[in-house]
Parts: C-alpha cells; structure tokens; sequence
C-alpha cells in the first residue's frame, strides 16, 4: 500500500509503549508504510491532533490527566473525524462495548492484544477512514450546497457549493457556528448577500451519523432564478386577468353605448337637416361640429365591438377564393374619392398572374381599407399599392412616403391601444390605436401574416401575406383527409 499510514498512540506506560510500537511494525508488516507518534497523556495526544491530521487513534482511557470514558469524551469532541480504538483493562469486555457507543470503532483488550488483533483493528479503521473519503468526495462533487451541522450547532464540513452560497471560505465557516435557523421538518427559504445580489436559498435537514456522531445535514438549493420565474409567471397571470376584466369592461360599455349613441346621432341629423325647423349660421356650425364627433365616437365603438368579436373567436370567417388585384382596386378608387381633396396620388401596381387567394372578403376589405387609410393619412404627396408572388403566397404592400416607422416602434404596432408617434400628412388625427390590432387578428383568421417596416426611399411599409387558393385549398383538403384516416 503506497499510502503512509499515520498512528497515534496516546499510552502513559512505556513499556507498553513500546510493545504496542512493536505490534505495530509486525501488523503494518514491510508492504504497509506507517508512522508511529506517541503522546503519554490526553493533553499531548490533542496537541498533536491539533497540528496533524492521523488515520487512527489507539487511546489508553487510564491516562495521568483523564479517567474512563471521560477521555474518550473528550477525544471525540476535539477530534471527531478521527477513528478510535480504545486500550482497556477496565471490566474487560464491558467498558469496550460502552466505548463503541460512546463513539469508538473498536476496543482492545491490553492483557489479551497481539498482532493479529491488532492488525484487524487497524484495518478496520482505515476502511472507515477511506469510506468517509469516498463521501465526502462524493459531497464536494455535489452541485447543491451541503453543510454537516453537529448536535452543538457548529459546522462540520461545508462543500464548495455551499461555501460559494454563503460567500464564505473554509476556514469563515467550517469550525464555526451556523448562523442561520435550522428548519424542524420541511424546509425554510434564506436571504443570502451573493457576490452580485442577493440570493435566496432553500434550506432543508435531514438527521444523520457524521463521523461517528450524531449530527445535521443541511440541504442548500439556490433557487433565486425559481422564485424569479414565479413572481415573472404571477406578474404574467395578473396583467392576463386584467387583460381580460378590461376587455370585457370594454365591450360591455360599447354594448351598451351602441343604442344611445344611435338615438343622439338620429336627433342629431335630423336638426342638421333643419327637419326640425330653420337654424342659424352659428346652431349649424355647432351642430356640424357634433356630427363629426358623434360619428368618430361610433367608429371607437364599432372597432372595440369588432376587436372584441375576434378575440372572442365568435367571428364567422367565409373563407372563398378572390382576386386580389381587383379587390385592392375596389378599395383604391372608393378611397380616392375620399381624398381627393388632399391631393395625394394612389398608385395600385400588381405584378401579372397573379392566383386568386382564399380569404374572407369582407374581412381582409376592412384591413386594406384600414391600412390604406392610414397611409393616406400619413403620406405627403403619394401612397402606392404594391401586389407581388412570393412562393405560396400573394404579398400586398401599402406603402406611402411619410415619415416611416420611428426606430423602436416597429414590434408595438400591432399590439392594442398603440398609435404611431409620426407626423401626419394632413390634419391631425386621433385614433383609437385598435386598427391594426384588429387587422391581425383578421389575418391569423385568414390564415395569413402581418408586418410593418420602413421602405428605402419612401417612408412605412405595412404588408400582408395571403394563401394562393390552391395551396389553401390543398392544405384543407390534406387536413381532412388526415382527419379522417385516424
């Protein structure tokens, strides 16, 4: 055996000093080297344990400064790694088995001891010993934190993941205290000051046998990155919930505004067209003026309807081809007249052969007639309406020369309550910041796409995405054959 074996014996007698020393040699025998320190009293025998580290301890309980199992008592709570074979006379067998609970590994009889008893004594302790290597190996290996409390509170061995938990090196934390509560059963969580911020840690105890000794062992997760998660995870749930309380505010208020708002905007139209008798230069001013802003309040309130419909996922969607040139030409010329005043040119431009693409017409109508409206409202002099293949796909463009997209805005735009913080084209004009919201959720419906970016040498770009009929239609009839074959 190449390790060096170190022994210390604590014996009072010289002569039997001597004869254990020579019990040694014969045990350890020429293939087993060994070191032999002796010490003639307990005071002598923990100064060397103080300063050396040794695999057995052979302990004469009848020493000059302690008697009986007082000195092995004592040995233990100064050294308690350390394997122990006590040397007696006392009550022969008795006082060995009271040692062994007390602590010991083993006892010897001093009358009766010879070099085979000897040897298997040794070669006990020195299994233990390697086996309390192989654990405690395996406990620095661990990736959870693992400190060994003794009855007395004091630290035994912390591992070098519980070390760097509690910020702490060896010598600030083992042979000391632990200052944090101990949990009597389950577990309890702890602030720990981490090198970075702070962290919080999961202590948890499970009873065990240190060293011979009864003793704690602490269980250290870090579950700082856990509790994140969970508060992200909470915070997440919250904002839902109120998502949806406001939602359902939302539509409920714009239910029930519908009927009253259709009533004052009869009145309204009615004294505007003088039914209800001549008016002056100033009454027809004031009536015009709320007019326009009964009829906006009503397209708040019908975007919030229809925002609220998709949503829900109560929106009938008729899906059927159509061609997409024509339509966008539909809208272009209803929308020309609208502007015609502002001056702005609307320039359609569709590459030829285009497919005819399967979409619900009305719906996809009301997100042309939403972009293109936006674009107008943003543009200068010019907005154009560009349609093209891409694989699959039909891709409609609407693009117009304003400002574009300021950077950083361009992920929020489809999100609900957000309006573009650009210049306008014309005169000013304030939404409801649901338009676009509402075009993707029509497009998810459609089985389409959505997106906005900045063109070069023009300003925003909004475009959208839709399946040529026939790849729509052979993906719906590929669905129901798969249905049906299961």
């Amino acid at each position: 055996m190449d390790k060096n074996i170190r022994i210390l014996l604590i014996e009072d007698d010289p002569d039997y000093t001597l004869l254990m020393n020579l019990y040694i040699d014969e045990a350890c025998g020429a293939s087993m080297q060994h070191e032999v320190v002796n010490a003639a009293s307990l005071a002598q025998g923990l100064d060397h344990l103080a300063r050396r580290e040794f695999d057995i301890v052979l302990l004469d309980l009848m020493l000059p400064d302690s008697q009986g199992l007082d000195t092995l008592a004592e040995l233990r709570r100064r050294a308690p790694g350390v394997p122990v074979v006590v040397l007696t006379n006392m009550a022969l067998e008795e006082t060995g088995l009271k040692a062994i609970g007390a602590g010991a590994q083993d006892f010897l009889i001093k009358s009766k001891v010879d070099q085979q008893q000897l040897s298997r004594a040794v070669g006990f302790a020195l299994e233990r010993s390697r086996l309390y290597r192989q654990m405690e190996s395996l406990v620095s290996a661990s990736p959870d934190g693992i400190v060994i409390v003794d009855a007395e509170r004091m630290v035994r061995f912390a591992n070098p993941a519980a070390l760097a938990m509690f910020n702490r090196r060896p010598e600030q934390m083992q042979g000391r205290l632990f200052d944090f509560p101990l949990p009597e059963e389950g577990s309890t969580e702890v602030k720990l000051p981490g090198p970075k911020e702070e962290l919080t840690a999961e202590l948890r105890l499970a009873p065990l046998e240190w060293r011979g000794a009864p003793a704690r062992l602490v269980a250290v997760r870090d579950i700082t990155e856990l509790r994140k998660l969970e508060q992200i995870r909470a915070e997440i749930k919250e904002r839902r919930r109120m998502d949806q309380l406001k939602d359902k505010l939302l539509s409920t208020v714009s239910h029930e505004l519908r009927t009253p708002l259709s009533i004052i905007k009869m009145a309204v139209g009615t004294i505007r067209d003088r039914l209800a008798g001549p008016l002056t230069p100033d009454q027809e001013k004031m009536i015009r003026t709320a007019d326009r802003n009964i009829s906006r309040l009503a397209r708040i309130l019908s975007n919030f309807l229809d925002l609220s419909r998709l949503e829900s996922g109560s929106a009938f969607v008729d899906l059927a081809p159509l061609d997409p040139g024509e339509l966008v030409r539909e809208i272009a010329d209803d929308l020309r007249m609208t502007y015609k005043s502002r001056n702005i040119s609307l320039i359609v431009s569709a590459a030829k052969g285009l497919p005819s693409v399967r979409a619900d017409r009305d719906m996809i109508t009301q997100v042309l007639a939403n972009l293109l409206d936006n674009a107008l409202r943003y543009a200068r002099e010019r907005v154009e309406i560009r349609l093209r293949r891409e694989g699959e796909e039909v891709v409609v463009g609407v693009i117009d020369d304003g400002s574009g997209i300021p950077e950083g805005k361009g992920s929020d735009l489809f999100n609900k309550f957000v309006q573009l913080d650009r210049p306008k084209g014309g005169e000013g004009y304030k939404g409801t910041g649901l338009g676009l919201a509402i075009c993707r959720e029509i497009m998810t419906l459609n089985a389409g796409r959505i997106w906005a970016e900045n063109v070069k040498g023009w300003g925003a770009g909004f475009f959208i995405a839709l399946p040529a009929a026939a790849r729509a239609e052979a993906s719906a009839a590929g669905g129901k054959h798969d249905a049906s074959s299961k």
